[in-house]
């Protein structure tokens, strides 16, 4: 029998064969029907589902007898443990308007590895990616070299997770009060990637504390100080890093450099009604946003720091990042029929760079637009931004990156009968710096940022094999902001943006896209 002396009420007693492979406090915390509390159906409920969260057992019933002749029942859980072990292998395949793409990832998942309900996972990923060049002359899926279409990209990683009770290092599951629901969880994950203009490998660190808030919400919190700390290296060949130098493009430059982020804090927060049992109408309503605050820690060491030919303070010989960075989706889900719903989706972020980061955000924490899961008119990550006119730009990079996000979508989903599935979806959204990019005119936010906002449409084939979907989206742009004013709708006539090239001096005619070209994306799984 065990006792905890801070509070009698918290009373169980275990039955068990062979080894208890579960320690009894972590049980014991998940049970809302203690020994002092009346009998509510909600407090078993509650159990019920605490104990199902912890993973760890395959079989949970809860039986309630009544002692004849008191006002009192006896609660007893019969548990059957999962299987503690497993493997498993998920091969993926994607491509975005003729960029292919085939990767595969081999995870090995513990449940319980220290008997205390943590969750350990390991898993190495890798595969080839089509991907051109980043000064290629490419622009809207519009592939000009063949090469582009080859598998040159190649990408391996490993990574580890440690997800478990109790914020540690401060307190264990076992004295932490009920309703907390913490958990910790540290990660640590490397990746390589080697492409033929650059090769970047990436080191990160993660370390979360978790609560839980009913069914509906999820708080994340990082260990303050040090939530976040990622490194990358990127080591470019020469070709590459002449034509870098030749343009002077400081936020080219900031992409496709070493950087160093020490986030100071970094704040999740989820809402989810899915598994809301109380619910008033079927529609389901997901909301998340993130705060990552990071360099400020260790701004406060200046004095100390080494300074690089650039002003920059250094740690190890490498400028840190300073910027705060907010990001929110919501999602809407309304079934209208038994096989039909609409879902809609809206996208608002932004960063701000300052202090030691003097031009953008790091690339891993930019935002981009279009591909089969954003603005669909567009091929991934070649929308914006903002109005940049990357058609008369003959030293345009494939791949365009922003500080400042909008984005909305909506699709009507449908079945076309057995496992076809159809939708037709709108999408609107773009991409902007936050600073003026003197190689980029146009692609700064401002207070007409509202017209600078790409809309496309078009219609999805969806097959539904069950354990997963594969799908097939056509986009096609409605509207263009980088087009001149009279021929930034489909259905404008071309006169201004073919005035337009006649009057840009040494424009190659040839690398000029078609405005308004519909785009084929597949991909795995609902775009949101």
């Amino acid at each position: 029998m065990k006792h905890d002396s801070l509070n009698v009420s918290r009373i169980a007693t275990f039955y068990y064969n062979g080894k208890m492979f579960v320690k009894p406090e972590i049980v014991e915390l998940q049970n809302y029907l203690e020994k002092e509390n009346y009998y509510k159906e909600y407090y078993l409920s509650r159990t019920y589902t605490r104990l199902q969260q912890l993973g760890i057992f395959s079989t949970i019933k809860p039986v309630i007898i009544e002692i004849e002749g008191t006002n009192y029942v006896d609660v007893h859980y019969y548990l059957v443990p999962a299987k503690k072990q497993s493997f498993s292998f998920e091969p993926k395949a994607t491509t975005s308007n003729g960029f292919l793409g085939v990767s595969a990832s081999v995870n090995y998942s513990n449940k319980n590895i220290f008997r205390g309900a943590q969750n350990l996972t390991f898993s190495i990923s890798g595969g080839f990616e089509s991907q051109p060049p980043v000064f290629d002359k490419s622009v809207d899926g519009q592939i000009i070299k063949k090469a582009g279409r080859s598998f040159n990209t190649f990408e391996i990683g490993p990574s580890i997770k440690l997800d478990m009770p109790g914020l540690m290092p401060l307190r264990s599951a076992k004295h932490l009060a009920k309703r907390q629901r913490a958990r910790t969880v540290v990660s640590l994950a490397y990746n390589f990637q080697n492409r033929s203009d650059f090769s970047r490998k990436n080191f990160q660190l993660n370390y979360l504390w978790k609560f839980y808030g009913g069914e509906t919400q999820i708080f994340q919190v990082g260990f303050p100080g040090a939530s976040v700390i990622k490194y990358s290296n990127i080591t470019k060949s020469d070709a590459f890093q002449t034509q870098i130098d030749d343009l002077n493009d400081v936020f080219l430059r900031n992409a496709y450099s070493d950087q160093f982020i020490w986030q100071d804090l970094k704040i999740t927060y989820e809402y989810n009604t899915t598994e809301k049992k109380d619910r008033k109408t079927k529609a389901i309503i997901y909301y998340k946003t993130s705060f990552d605050p990071a360099g400020t820690l260790l701004s406060l060491f200046n004095k100390s720091l080494e300074v690089n030919d650039l002003g920059q303070s250094t740690i190890f010989g490498l400028a840190y990042s300073e910027f705060v960075r907010l990001d929110n989706e919501i999602i809407y889900a309304q079934p209208i029929k038994k096989n039909s719903s609409f879902n809609a989706r809206i996208l608002v972020g932004g960063g701000v760079p300052f202090g030691n980061s003097e031009t953008s955000l790091p690339y891993d924490y930019s935002f981009f637009g279009g591909g089969a899961n954003d603005n669909r008119g567009w091929r991934a990550r070649a929308l914006g931004p903002g109005a940049y006119k990357y058609y008369l730009d003959p030293d345009r990079t494939a791949t365009q990156i922003g500080d400042f996000r909008l984005g909305a979508s909506a699709e009507y989903r449908f079945s076309m009968g057995g496992i076809f599935k159809g939708a037709g979806f709108l999408d609107a959204g773009n991409i902007w710096t936050f600073k003026n990019d003197i190689n980029r005119p146009g692609s700064q936010f401002s207070n007409k940022f509202y017209e600078q906002i790409a809309f496309s449409a078009g219609v999805g084939l969806r097959v539904d094999l069950d354990f997963f979907i594969v799908r097939l989206d056509l986009g096609i742009p409605l509207t263009n902001p980088a087009l001149p004013k009279g021929s930034r709708w489909i259905f404008q006539p071309r006169d201004a943006f073919n005035q337009e090239l006649l009057n840009t001096p040494g424009i190659d005619l040839s690398t000029v896209p078609r405005p308004f070209t519909p785009v084929l994306h597949f991909g795995i799984g609902f775009p949101f």
